[in-house]
């Protein structure tokens, strides 16, 4: 299973559209978004916009914490997990989160076998013992290129693709 991971739109809604279409080009069939997409009406655009199920969590830049809940509960695809998540998909167990700190904490427990994570606007990925752990960058392109992550189950792999 091919998953597209994003991060960091902050707005930026012509990136989050293409980032959407080349991760269907890329043959995703599930969303991990790691934060800061900012205002309700971006969150929209990404939930009517994606076909396939989605596992989101808040940032640091989405102010209205209710109306962002309360949208993702109108689409049945869609799950918030608020700060944090923990889910298995094709029998990979995965955290994500916005922020590095919760990330690493995540990978130290040894539970995951891959955890994700935004912020910092730098799309990197690294072994932590048995983990995979990842960032996929921005898609807003506000402080680097813009670009996105597909994490492949079958080989516990995130690769990053620009925009």
């Amino acid at each position: 299973m091919k998953i597209a991971i994003l991060s960091d739109v902050h707005d930026n809604v012509s990136n989050l559209l293409t980032a959407l279409y080349y991760a269907e080009k890329q043959h995703c069939t599930h969303l991990l978004y790691l934060g800061d997409i900012a205002e309700v009406s971006t969150l929209r655009v990404l939930l009517d916009s994606w076909n396939h199920p989605a596992d989101i969590v808040f940032g640091n830049n989405e102010y209205d914490l209710r109306a962002h809940t309360e949208l993702v509960q109108q689409y049945p695809l869609a799950c918030h997990h608020g700060d944090e998540g923990t889910l298995c998909l094709q029998g990979r167990r995965i955290y994500i989160s916005h922020y590095p700190r919760n990330a690493f904490i995540a990978a130290d427990c040894g539970d995951y076998d891959a955890v994700f994570y935004g912020h910092t606007h730098v799309a990197e990925q690294r072994q932590h013992r048995q983990t995979l752990v990842a960032n996929p960058g921005e898609v807003g392109g506000i402080r680097r290129l813009p670009g996105f992550g597909v994490y492949d189950t079958a080989i516990n792999e995130m690769s990053i693709h620009p925009l």
